[in-house]
């Protein structure tokens, strides 16, 4: 009947989708939405209209996608409940009858004659989530474990790789490893002590540098007048 305004506002409604995006996620949402502006169009057709404007074909288009979205969270809701990975026919009409829709009229309004034939979109693969890292094959399954179940992680994050590294022998390496051991502990002891009691510098201007501890003397002990320096 209105072929000419039907076609005008499913163009209207393609159009709506604004600037092509080049993301693959971008993509597959304008091929939904463009589909769903399609549906509508054709509705308004059937119901004898002629034109429609942008904005209400794009309000039609969010309560039609919203519609369905809701349906597929409910039946999704229903198969959880009952132990099920997989949606069935009877979850689609518990969810249908739980939100008010009489299913009786399902069949006579899918046989109307006016009905519009709408041609079916092109598959389009929803986009992937690329992987940071990615390293060697995932193991499959065993045969005990259902199949609906989360993969297995990357193998580099469970299996062991036992690496062995030669230990050091040589006297010399071993003697100044030693030593710079020792002098590390002198060294920790000695700022340990500064830090921990009375310190003097030996430059004015900075007392940060060289902190020295003093050595008070001690009744019935000759202590020497020498002070510990870091």
């Amino acid at each position: 009947m209105a072929d000419t305004g039907t076609g005008g506002s499913s163009s209207s409604g393609t159009r709506s989708g604004g600037k092509h995006s080049s993301t693959p996620a971008d993509n597959y949402y304008l091929a939904r939405r463009r589909t769903l502006q399609v549906v509508v169009s054709s509705l308004l057709t059937e119901a004898g209209f002629e034109s429609s404007e942008k904005a209400a074909v794009e309000t039609m288009t969010e309560m039609l996608q919203s519609y369905i979205s809701e349906i597929g969270r409910s039946a999704k809701s229903f198969c959880e409940h009952t132990a099920r990975t997989q949606p069935t026919l009877s979850d689609i009409v518990v969810t249908l009858v739980e939100m008010g829709f009489n299913v009786e009229t399902l069949p006579a309004y899918a046989k109307r004659s006016q009905r519009m034939v709408i041609t079916a979109p092109p598959v389009t693969n929803q986009p992937m989530t690329p992987k940071a890292l990615t390293a060697g094959q995932n193991k499959p399954h065993p045969s005990h474990i259902p199949g609906h179940f989360p993969e297995f992680p990357d193998p580099h994050t469970y299996i062991k790789t036992p690496t062995y590294r030669e230990p050091v022998s040589d006297y010399q390496i071993l003697r100044e490893k030693a030593a710079s051991q020792r002098r590390d502990v002198e060294r920790a002891l000695t700022r340990f002590m500064a830090k921990t009691g009375e310190t003097q510098s030996l430059f004015k201007d900075d007392v940060s540098t060289f902190p020295c501890k003093t050595i008070n003397p001690v009744a019935g002990h000759i202590v020497s007048s020498k002070m510990l320096c870091v």
